[in-house]
């Protein structure tokens, strides 16, 4: 019934997601909406309302293969460590920000398709002949991520006032420690918790937090 419903990839992935493979989990079938949706969206970076490819080959965008690639690394360790669940919530992360970005890029699409392949087959097959490929998508190579793709631009500090977060700071990536703590103390929502006293202490972990003691 529920194959008839929502078809094979659905319930096979919503099954996934369920929770980790070892453990046993309670048969409910409330979430299995959310699994259509994202089987939906992901059709949706492909084709239109008419079933036309809306694909180009255009150049992807570094955000686009930001998304891509820490895709593909996310997916991949939860594979080898049989954290199903984990890799179907990143597939859906992955859909929604490729949909937030508007990308219709094949350089992006593609890899992405033969990486989803082993958790939705039928959709990925059906998309991967709408793509012009003639050979089934079992047999492409599949797709490897590159480091240069992950790297961040900036940092972001949660800047905390005796030991409790009040705002964050975003920082250019690579900035020193001692800069941090001046971007720190005159972010102007410093200057309102502050309030005109001088900080007894500052504590900078570099990449991680910024506590202000006062």
């Amino acid at each position: 019934d529920l194959v008839e419903r929502y078809g094979a990839d659905t319930l096979r992935m919503y099954e996934m997601f369920l929770g980790p493979v070892e453990q046993s989990k309670p048969w409910d079938t409330n979430g299995i909406e959310g699994v259509s949706r994202f089987i939906r969206k992901l059709r949706k970076l492909f084709v239109g309302e008419e079933d036309n490819l809306l694909v180009t080959d255009d150049a992807p965008e570094v955000a686009e293969l930001k998304v891509l690639h820490k895709t593909l690394k996310k997916s991949e360790e939860d594979i080898e460590r049989f954290s199903l669940n984990t890799c179907v919530s990143t597939f859906m992360i992955c859909v929604n920000e490729l949909g937030d970005l508007k990308c219709r890029k094949r350089a992006i699409l593609e890899p992405l398709l033969i990486a989803l392949c082993p958790f939705a087959p039928h959709i990925a097959e059906e998309l991967w002949s709408k793509l012009g490929n003639t050979e089934t998508i079992s047999r492409a190579t599949f797709p490897t991520w590159d480091e240069k793709y992950l790297i961040e631009d900036t940092v972001k500090y949660p800047v905390s006032f005796n030991g409790k977060m009040r705002f964050i700071l975003e920082v250019a990536a690579g900035t020193a420690k001692e800069e941090v703590e001046k971007l720190a103390l005159s972010a102007p929502d410093s200057q309102k918790w502050l309030e005109g006293k001088a900080p007894k202490k500052i504590i900078v972990v570099p990449g991680k937090i910024v506590n202000i003691v006062i």
